[in-house]
């Protein structure tokens, strides 16, 4: 799958998400969202490291997948073409 087909499908999926549960979804919520799965990813790496009674794998992994979700539909509503930021940071950012 390519990049561009795969961020028309997360759109397709969370739009179709929100008009199930009624909501407006607004670059605000999205980046909120991130900042969300961010803390929970947070959560689960230092209960990896420090309390490990705590730490649960799939919650880590669900939040790797949510935060890569949220990061695309932030790009979607601001207009951005994920597949053209990545590569264009791909062809600058060359290690010499």
């Amino acid at each position: 799958m390519e990049v561009k087909e795969l961020q028309k499908k997360i759109v397709e999926h969370v739009e179709a998400w929100d008009k199930k549960r009624g909501v407006l979804y607004n670059e605000e919520l999205a980046f909120t969202h991130i900042v969300e799965e961010i803390g929970e990813m947070a959560h689960e790496y230092i209960s990896e490291k420090a309390r490990r009674d705590e730490y649960n794998a799939d919650e880590f992994e669900n939040a790797i997948g949510d935060t890569l979700i949220q990061l695309v539909r932030l790009a979607n509503l601001r207009g951005l073409d994920v597949e053209e930021v990545v590569f264009k940071i791909l062809k600058e950012d060359v290690p010499r």
